[in-house]
């Protein structure tokens, strides 16, 4: 929902306003926040019975259909994921659909091939379809581009490039530092190191474990905050910690976070640590502009792209030797990294700043209709 509420609230400080296909979860935020919705997905309630699961999907895809067609001509620019066994039909039918019934049909690739299918032939084979059926791609770093157009067949033409937005969702108030590690139940002295978002086995958390635990940094803790998408992930970082030699020092917080307690952990945490053993952008990585937090990234998709020298440390190697070697210099060079002046180049990702760029194919495709 951030993502999505940060984009269409850059599109119209841009004199672009779209009318966003909502479900039961997003729509009343998005009311709220004067952004035009109309719910045709429902509910999204992961406890629902499989039969009304189908049922709901079905209902969704034939009114999504029916509103293309009473709206034919209009821009259709699909921000979503594609996801497991529905990829097929919703990247390839309704793909279809979107192409038929609009006057430009736009699709924001957030990654080339979906994390841990990447050495699927099958997704490959899928994807090459996928991408030739809107009329034009949107990704987020150069480094996605350059493998649509190796890997795909893509002409460049059809590929724009633009980062993801700051999340300014979040609050943020006047609440310091200080204040957020009382809050926090942050030791006087105590540093904070933080993991922070969707812990799956690509995002490498298991590696800054093992990392965390060859440092002799006197009284630093580790903070964890997230939700475990994998149950055997989750159980697998669970025993990592309990057989910690540190894992006193671990503070695990399990769950969703809620935008009005992110505050308190970005503001108590003196870096975040992005161990990620492959992915092309992270949207944490803007929510740490917002807040001017240093980062410590692996040398991994287009990271180093976005974190600057005066902003963060890459790791000269991707295992827990290398992320555990990136957190000792940034303790070493702390006072390199002014959070004042991180959030202040991260402004250049403002929302209303990057979607500056989308607005002429919103406006000659409505023009051509």
């Amino acid at each position: 929902p951030n993502y999505t509420l940060g984009f269409v609230k850059g599109l119209a400080a841009n004199g672009v306003t779209p009318l966003v296909i909502s479900s039961d979860t997003d729509h009343r935020r998005l009311l709220q926040s004067g952004i035009r919705s109309i719910n045709l997905r429902g509910s999204q309630d992961p406890g629902r019975p499989t039969a009304r699961k189908v049922a709901d999907l079905a209902r969704y895809y034939v009114r999504l259909l029916f509103f293309l067609c009473q709206h034919r001509g209009a821009v259709v620019h699909f921000t979503g994921i594609f996801r497991g066994a529905r990829t097929f039909f919703e990247g390839i039918v309704l793909g279809l659909g979107f192409r038929l019934f609009s006057s430009r049909y736009m699709y924001t690739a957030h990654n080339v091939l979906p994390h841990n299918m990447e050495s699927s032939r099958f997704y490959r084979c899928l994807y090459r379809v996928i991408y030739r059926i809107p009329h034009i791609i949107l990704v987020h770093t150069d480094l996605a581009k350059r493998q649509l157009v190796k890997q795909f067949g893509l002409p460049e033409r059809k590929i724009t490039v633009i980062s993801i937005g700051l999340n300014e969702e979040v609050p943020i108030t006047k609440l310091t530092p200080d204040e957020a590690r009382k809050r926090a139940g942050f030791r006087d002295g105590e540093k904070g190191v933080l993991f922070f978002g969707k812990a799956d086995a690509y995002k490498g958390l298991d590696t800054l474990l093992e990392a965390f635990d060859q440092l002799d940094l006197p009284s630093t803790r580790l903070l964890i905050s997230g939700w475990f998408p994998d149950p055997a992930y989750r159980a697998r970082i669970l025993a990592a910690i309990n057989s910690a030699r540190r894992r006193d020092d671990i503070h695990l917080h399990e769950g969703f976070i809620p935008n009005e307690a992110v505050e308190v952990l970005f503001k108590s945490a003196d870096v975040l640590v992005l161990p990620y053993r492959n992915i092309y952008q992270s949207g944490v990585v803007f929510l740490a502009f917002r807040f001017g937090l240093p980062l410590v990234a692996t040398d991994v998709g287009s990271l180093r792209e976005y974190v600057e020298e005066d902003m963060g440390i890459i790791t000269e190697t991707n295992d827990a030797r290398g992320v555990a070697e990136g957190i000792r210099r940034f303790f070493e060079n702390q006072e390199h990294f002014s959070r004042d002046r991180i959030a202040r180049k991260g402004r250049k990702y403002r929302w209303d700043t990057i979607c500056r760029v989308l607005v002429p194919f919103y406006r000659q495709a409505q023009t051509k209709g």
